[in-house]
C-alpha cells in the first residue's frame, strides 16, 4: 500500500476546529482532574496520615522525593519511546496506574506500602501527565505553540476551589473511602480523555496549526518539513547533551522546581502552623490557582514572542517575591499577594519550560531531551519536600525553609542570561 494511501487512511475527517485543540482540550481536563486528587489533594490527607499512623512529616514527604526520583529516571525512556510510537497508549496505560495507586493508598498499614502507593502513581503521572502530554501539543503546533501549552496547561487554575470535593470525601467517608473514590473516577474520567492524544500530525495527514507556515507555499521546504521532514534547527540527543545551554537550562529548572516540589507538598502544613484552619490553608491553594490562569495561559504567549531568558529570569525573580511575602504572612488577608505573585511564576513556569526546551533543541526529539533535563532536575525535587519536612520536624517552623527556597530561586536568575539559544552542529556523514 502506497504511503500516501496509508495516510488517507489515518486521516482525521475534516473538521471546523483544528484538532490539535481537541488534544489541548483533553489536556486541560486530565490537568483539571489529578491536580484536584493527587498534585494538591494529598496535601489534604498528610495529616490524618499522621494521626492515624503517627509518622513524621519528614518521613512522609520522603515518598515525594522518591516519587521525583523514579519519574526522573523513567522520563529519558519515556521521552525516546513517545517520539518513536506517540503518546496515546503511554497516557492510557499511566490513567489506569494513576487510579490503581489510589486503590493501593486506601488498604495501606504500614510506610512501606504508603511509599509503594506513591510510587505506584508517580509512575502513572509519568506516563499520562509527563512528557506525553506536552509532546503532543508541541508536535501539533508550531507558530501558536506557547499559546496550545498555556491553554493545555490552565486546565487547573480551578483545581484550589475544587479540593472541596477531596475535603468532603475525607470528612463524610474517612481517608481510605476517600482514596478509593478518587481512585474509581480517575478511571472513569481519566482514560477516555487519554484517547483523544494523537501522534505526530503528519502521519493523520495534517499540518501544525492546522496548515502550512505562514507564507510558505505548498511544496516548499518549510511545508516539506512540517510534513514530516527533518526541520532546520532539530538537535539530535547526543547533540542536545553536549550542548552547554542544555545543562544551564537543567539548572534553572531545578531552581524553578525546588520550590515549587517543596510546597506542592507542605503548602497547606505550612499554613495550618500559623494558625489557619485547614479551610483557611485549602484556600490559600484556590486563590493561587485560580490567579495562576492569567500567567499559565499568558506566560506561553510572552515566551513565543520576547527574549526566553529574560521571561525564565522573570519566572524565578517573582518566585522570590511570592516566598518573601508568604515568608511574612501574619493575617489572612496577606495570602492574596502571596497567591497573586506565586501563581504567577507557578503558571507561567507550566508552558514556558515545554516552549524553551522546544526553541532551543527542536521537536523531533522533545520527548528524549526533555526527559534528559527533567531527569537532571531529580536533586531539587527529592530534596525539597524532605528538607522542609525536616527543618518543621527539627524546629517546629517552617520559617527557615522558606528562606532556603528564597536563596535557591534568587540563585537561579542569573544563570539565566548565559542560556543563549545553541545551533546545531553539523556532523559529518563519514
Amino acid at each position: 500500500m502506497k504511503t500516501e494511501e496509508r495516510i488517507a487512511r489515518r486521516t482525521i475527517f475534516p473538521m471546523r476546529i483544528f484538532y490539535g485543540w481537541y488534544m489541548v482540550a483533553a489536556g486541560m481536563g486530565l490537568h483539571l482532574w489529578v491536580s484536584i486528587a493527587w498534585v494538591y489533594g494529598i496535601q489534604l490527607f498528610i495529616t490524618p496520615l499522621t494521626q492515624t499512623f503517627g509518622w513524621s512529616r519528614a518521613l512522609i514527604s520522603g515518598a515525594f522525593s522518591l516519587q521525583r526520583l523514579e519519574g526522573s529516571a523513567i522520563t529519558p525512556i519515556e521521552g525516546f519511546l513517545v517520539d518513536r510510537f506517540g503518546p496515546r497508549w503511554f497516557m492510557v496505560a499511566g490513567a489506569f496506574i494513576i487510579g490503581l495507586g489510589f486503590i493501593l493508598l486506601s488498604l495501606i498499614n504500614s510506610i512501606w506500602m504508603f511509599y509503594a502507593g506513591v510510587m505506584t502513581i508517580s509512575l502513572g503521572m509519568s506516563l499520562c501527565m509527563g512528557v506525553p502530554r506536552t509532546w503532543a501539543i508541541v508536535q501539533w503546533f508550531q507558530r501558536l505553540r506557547g499559546r496550545a501549552l498555556g491553554i493545555g496547561g490552565s486546565g487547573a487554575f480551578i483545581s484550589g476551589p475544587l479540593l472541596i470535593i477531596v475535603v468532603l470525601l475525607i470528612d463524610n467517608l474517612g481517608w481510605r473511602q476517600a482514596f478509593q473514590v478518587l481512585g474509581i473516577a480517575t478511571w472513569v474520567i481519566c482514560m477516555p480523555l487519554c484517547l483523544v492524544f494523537r501522534g505526530r500530525p503528519h502521519q493523520y495527514g495534517q499540518l501544525p496549526d492546522g496548515g502550512p507556515p505562514k507564507g510558505a507555499q505548498d511544496g516548499s521546504p518549510q511545508v516539506a518539513a512540517a510534513r514530516g521532514g527533518q526541520p532546520e534547527g532539530d538537535f539530535k540527543i547526543r547533540q542536545a547533551l553536549t550542548n552547554k545551554s542544555f545543562w544551564l537550562l537543567t539548572v534553572i529548572f531545578a531552581a524553578q522546581g525546588f520550590g515549587t516540589s517543596g510546597l506542592i507538598v507542605h503548602m497547606i502544613p505550612y499554613f495550618e502552623s500559623i494558625g489557619f484552619t485547614r479551610a483557611q490553608a485549602a484556600s490559600v491553594i484556590g486563590y493561587f490557582t485560580v490567579l495562576s490562569v492569567f500567567a499559565r495561559v499568558g506566560g506561553g504567549w510572552v515566551a513565543d514572542y520576547f527574549d526566553k531568558r529574560i521571561v525564565l529570569a522573570g519566572i524565578l525573580a517573582c518566585s522570590v517575591a511570592s516566598f518573601v511575602l508568604m515568608a511574612n504572612i501574619t493575617a489572612y488577608w496577606q495570602v492574596i499577594p502571596f497567591a497573586l505573585v506565586f501563581g504567577t511564576a507557578f503558571g507561567a513556569m507550566i508552558p514556558t519550560n515545554g516552549v524553551v526546551i522546544s526553541a532551543y533543541f527542536g521537536a523531533r526529539n522533545f520527548g528524549a531531551i526533555s526527559g534528559f533535563i527533567q531527569m537532571g532536575t531529580a536533586a531539587s525535587g527529592i530534596i525539597a519536600p524532605v528538607l522542609m519536612g525536616w527543618i518543621y520536624d527539627e524546629t517546629g517552623s517552617y520559617k527557615l525553609a522558606i528562606y532556603v527556597l528564597i536563596g535557591v530561586a534568587a540563585a537561579g536568575i542569573p544563570v539565566t542570561f548565559f542560556a543563549r539559544p545553541p545551533r546545531p552542529r553539523v556532523e559529518s556523514p563519514v
